[in-house]
C-alpha cells in the first residue's frame, strides 16, 4: 500500500461523528447511476458474445474475431467506467463550487449595499451626481440577481448529486494521495493497454490470413494480403510508440497537477490568513467592513481554484488507475 497525503478538506465541511471515503461514494452510487448500469450491461452482453463466440469458432480465424470483439467491448467498458468516475466528481465538486459561489454572492450583495447607503448619504449631501447613486444602485440590483442565480445552481447542484448519492456531502472526507510508488513501468502500462492487445490481434489474424491463402490465390490476393499485413505491424509499432509518449505525458501531467494541488492548499492557507488577520483588524476598527469582505471573497475564490484544481487531479489519478488494471482501494484513494 502506498503512501498517501491526507488533506483536509475543512473548506466548507464541518467535523461530522461520521465520515465516508471517496470510493465508498462511488461504490454507493452505484445504484442509482445509469452511466456504470449501462456498463454493466455492455459488459455481460460481451461476456455473452464471447462465450457463443468460442463455442461456434469452427477455426482460429474464428476465435480470433470473436476475441478481438472481446477486447474491444473491455475497452469500452473501461471508458464508461472513466465516465461513471468523472460524473460523480463532477457531481460533488460542483456543489462545493456551487456552495462558494453562493458565498461569495452575498458577500458582493452586501458589498454593493454598503457602497449605496455611503452614495446616498452623499448624494443628500450634494456631493454626487445623481447618476452615481443611480449606478449604485443598479450594481446591487446585479448582485441581488447574482445571488439569485446562485442559488438556483446550488439548488440544481443538490439535486444533481442527491440523484445518485443520499448521504450528507459534509461527511465526505477526500484522501488525497501521493504520487510515491504509484507510477508502473511502461512494460505493465503497455500488458494493460487495450489498444495494443487490439493491435496485437489484428496482427494475429492478418499474418493467419496470410499464412493459410489458398495455394491458387491470385497475384491480387496475395498482395493485398501482404499489404493488410504489412500495415497492421506497422499500426502495432506505431500504437506502442503513442502510448509510451502517452503514459510518459500521463505521468508527467500528474506531477504537475500534484505540485499546483499543493500550492493552491497553501495559498488557501495564506488567504485564510490573511482574512483572519483582516478580520481581528476589523474587530479593533482599523480596517472597513468592505476590506473585510474583499478579503473574505480573496478567500474563496483561493478555495475555488483548489476545488477546480483537486477534481482535475482526481480524475486524472483515476483515469491512469483504471488504465493500470488496479482498484481505487488498491493503490489507497
Amino acid at each position: 500500500m502506498k503512501k498517501s497525503v491526507l488533506l483536509v478538506l475543512s473548506i466548507l465541511m464541518v467535523v461530522a461523528s461520521f465520515s465516508i471515503g471517496l470510493v465508498d461514494v462511488f461504490e454507493t452510487s452505484k445504484e442509482k447511476s445509469n452511466i456504470y448500469k449501462m456498463a454493466q450491461i455492455d459488459l455481460e452482453k460481451t461476456l455473452l458474445d464471447y462465450d457463443k463466440a468460442m463455442i461456434e469458432a469452427i477455426n482460429k480465424k474464428a476465435e480470433l474475431a470473436g476475441e478481438l470483439a472481446y477486447q474491444q467491448g473491455l475497452m469500452n467498458y473501461n471508458s464508461s467506467i472513466k465516465e461513471y468516475y468523472s460524473d460523480i466528481l463532477d457531481r460533488i465538486f460542483n456543489l462545493y463550487l456551487q456552495e462558494i459561489n453562493v458565498n461569495v454572492a452575498n458577500l458582493q450583495l452586501k458589498s454593493a449595499q454598503i457602497t449605496y447607503d455611503n452614495n446616498s448619504e452623499l448624494f443628500n449631501r450634494g456631493l454626487i451626481s445623481s447618476d452615481d447613486l443611480k449606478s449604485s444602485e443598479l450594481t446591487v440590483k446585479d448582485a441581488e440577481n447574482n445571488l439569485k442565480n446562485a442559488n438556483i445552481n446550488l439548488e440544481t447542484a443538490q439535486d444533481n448529486l442527491s440523484k445518485i448519492y443520499e448521504g450528507n456531502i459534509k461527511e465526505i472526507t477526500i484522501n488525497i494521495p501521493a504520487l510515491e510508488g504509484f507510477f508502473v513501468s511502461d512494460d505493465e502500462y503497455l500488458n494493460n493497454s487495450y489498444a495494443l492487445k487490439l493491435s496485437k490481434l489484428n496482427v494475429e489474424l492478418s499474418e493467419y490470413d496470410l499464412n493459410n491463402l489458398p495455394s491458387n490465390a491470385s497475384s491480387y490476393n496475395k498482395k493485398i494480403t501482404e499489404a493488410t499485413h504489412q500495415k497492421n505491424l506497422l499500426t502495432l509499432e506505431d500504437t506502442r510508440e503513442k502510448l509510451v509518449d502517452a503514459h510518459k505525458l500521463t505521468k508527467n501531467s500528474l506531477e504537475i497537477l500534484y505540485r499546483t494541488l499543493q500550492n493552491l492548499k497553501e495559498r488557501v492557507d495564506l488567504s485564510q490568513n490573511t482574512f483572519n488577520d483582516t478580520k481581528n483588524r476589523f474587530d479593533k476598527g482599523l480596517v472597513s467592513e468592505l476590506e473585510l469582505i474583499s478579503s473574505n471573497i480573496e478567500y474563496l475564490n483561493a478555495q475555488k481554484n483548489y476545488y477546480d484544481s483537486l477534481k482535475n487531479y482526481l480524475e486524472t489519478y483515476i483515469n491512469y488507475v483504471v488504465d493500470t488494471g488496479r482498484s481505487l482501494k488498491e493503490v489507497g484513494l
